[in-house]
């Protein structure tokens, strides 16, 4: 018994019971997600004659105004439309994205022509750069409301990041191929995530690109971090985490390293790795703790810390590439997706869980707007984004870059064995933290680092001959952070731990004691805020450290914000998840 405070603990219970809870637990997560869905519709496509304009303020620019107005607005007077069709799509050349790293000097070349042509399009081209960028800040900052409702439409932060993305770089790469005369032209991939360490720093993933920071080309930005720019600078995914002692090229690679397992091999399904559903009506700013749409590992956890790492601080919200509105502002932006659409394509070939697409109609039949080669405002499903090979598109493996996150293999922080709840009470005054049941929970400000006693699910097994078995294999540990509330007009960046109390900005994330992260781009939108569920595999982690059997564990947010606005929540819980294809399949 844990001494210094008051734990409700279910005793006596047999295994038969334990295993009856979660099998129940499991039933009715299905049953409520069946509900939702079928009563709810997919998104359809917007009205883009009807948008607004989006004014930013920035709390800590130091070269520009502190205020943005920005106008995202897609051209549609005299625009032709049509509805998306693979007969009106055909393959003709195979596309084969390659690492970036690896390019020659001819299509070097290419690739700058190819965004010169672009650049030299009248603005209101709807092939224009100029358009082009806008088309992702038109659907990530409030310009457009779903149909026929007031509430904003946004493609992150849910199950669309990766296919509305996918498809934007599909029909972006289609226009450069048809400027340039060249249908076999393909985007490269910014390879960050190849910790392959080198002196050749010109043949390395994890460094800017250098002919991406030659000036006075077309596919340079000057509104880049300086201190970044440079091809010899690495990579840092998670830059937030100002660790002191990860200065070295080697200790940057493990913490990278560390971020990349935690984000693709440890989260095992679709709704972790993806996000979770939105559908028409979700509203990311009046949300409620049990519905609240959830980020993926690969969208909060990797892909906004480069976002990141890139822009400029000393611009207001990072720009370009640190601010949703502005970073397709920034011809690196493309390769960068690039590589985590390639990710997404990795994920579905790795062992483990369910890794398949959802099956659900509210996903497969959402709407998405995108202009073609030929100018015509183009109507698509996100079901078209799900077959790589319709495109016409592969990704050139990086094998040897691949398998170092694959099989990466965190430890224990040395000094840091057994648990350390008691710790924890005894010397820190930690409080236990329940679920949230629904949002009269009080809000609990994070501060810059907030430490919690979280109860674990009771570990148990259907008994045998049960149709409803469930095995512990099938089974994992998810640590959910209810009721994320924060401005969206600040990065902010939430590092996890487990068993670790005292941990702060500084605290190494290399070992088996970090969690994940999760990272929120700024971007201006109507509703100013952002309310959502976080969600982290957490199950690998209490294994390594020998936890998976205790009743309680210490968890530990740790809060780095641009400019310091609260970050509040409404509950933390840990909780079994299933991850049969099945019991998804069925609760999708």
């Amino acid at each position: 018994m844990i001494s210094g405070m008051s734990l409700h603990l279910s005793l006596g219970a047999t295994t038969t019971t334990r295993s009856l809870l979660v099998w129940l637990q499991l039933m009715l997560g299905a049953y409520l997600l069946i509900s939702s869905s079928a009563c709810a519709k997919p998104i359809q496509a917007p009205d883009i004659r009807k948008c607004q304009k989006a004014i930013a303020t920035s709390p800590n620019a130091t070269v520009d105004n502190t205020t943005m107005t920005l106008d995202c607005c897609l051209p549609w007077h005299d625009v032709p439309r049509r509805n998306f069709s693979w007969d009106d799509y055909p393959v003709t050349h195979a596309k084969v994205r390659r690492a970036a790293h690896k390019a020659d000097e001819e299509y070097i070349a290419k690739l700058n022509r190819a965004y010169e042509l672009m650049k030299a399009l009248p603005d209101d081209d709807p092939r224009s750069f100029k358009v082009q960028a806008k088309m992702h800040c038109a659907f990530c900052n409030g310009t457009y409301k779903q149909l026929n409702t007031n509430i904003t439409l946004q493609i992150h932060f849910s199950w669309f990041f990766m296919p509305w993305h996918r498809l934007y770089l599909y029909f972006h790469e289609r226009i450069l191929a048809s400027l340039l005369g060249d249908p076999s032209f393909a985007l490269v991939y910014w390879n960050w995530d190849n910790q392959i360490l080198s002196n050749d720093t010109d043949h390395i993933g994890n460094n800017m690109p250098r002919y991406f920071t030659i000036k006075d080309t077309p596919i340079f930005d000057a509104k880049r971090d300086r201190d970044h720019t440079p091809a010899s600078e690495l990579v840092r995914i998670n830059v937030a985490s100002n660790v002191t002692t990860t200065d070295t090229p080697e200790e940057i690679a493990q913490e990278n390293l560390n971020i990349l397992y935690q984000s693709l091999v440890t989260a095992n399904t679709a709704d972790m790795f993806m996000g979770g559903a939105y559908r028409q009506g979700t509203d990311l700013s009046n949300a409620s703790v049990i519905d609240a749409p959830l980020g993926g590992s690969l969208e909060l956890n990797v892909h906004s810390g480069i976002h990141y790492w890139t822009g400029d601080p000393n611009r207001k919200l990072r720009s370009d590439m640190g601010v949703f509105t502005t970073a397709a502002r920034d011809p690196i932006f493309y390769a960068h997706h690039a590589n985590v659409d390639r990710l997404w394509d990795v994920w579905t070939t790795l062992p483990g869980g369910c890794r398949k697409d959802p099956t659900d109609e509210d996903y497969l039949e959402a709407e998405f707007l995108f202009y073609d080669e030929n100018q015509n405002l183009v109507k698509v499903k996100a079901k078209e984004a799900m077959d790589l090979s319709k495109m016409g598109v592969s990704y050139e493996a990086a094998t040897e870059g691949d398998d170092l996150w694959k099989n990466f293999d965190p430890k224990p922080t040395a000094g840091n064995e057994g648990s350390q709840v008691q710790y924890a009470i005894d010397k820190m005054g930690v409080k236990e933290v329940s679920a949230a049941l629904d949002n009269t929970a009080k809000a609990i400000n994070l501060g810059s680092n907030f430490t919690a006693l979280v109860k674990l699910p009771t570990k148990s097994t259907m008994g045998s001959g049960s149709s409803s078995e469930v095995d512990d294999e099938q089974l994992d540990e998810v640590l959910v952070i209810q009721g994320v509330d924060m401005s969206r007009e600040d990065y902010v960046n939430l590092k996890v731990f487990v068993n670790m109390p005292t941990a702060d900005t500084k605290t190494a994330i290399y070992t088996a004691e970090y969690v994940g992260s999760a990272s929120i781009v700024p971007s201006p939108d109507a509703g100013k805020r952002l309310f959502t569920n976080v969600a982290m595999e957490v199950g690998d982690n209490l294994r390594r450290l020998g936890l998976d059997s205790e009743e309680y564990v210490v968890v530990t947010i740790v809060v780095d914000s641009f400019s310091g606005s609260p970050v509040t929540i409404r509950g933390i819980k840990i909780e079994y998840r299933s991850t049969m294809c099945t019991a998804i399949s069925s609760s999708a």
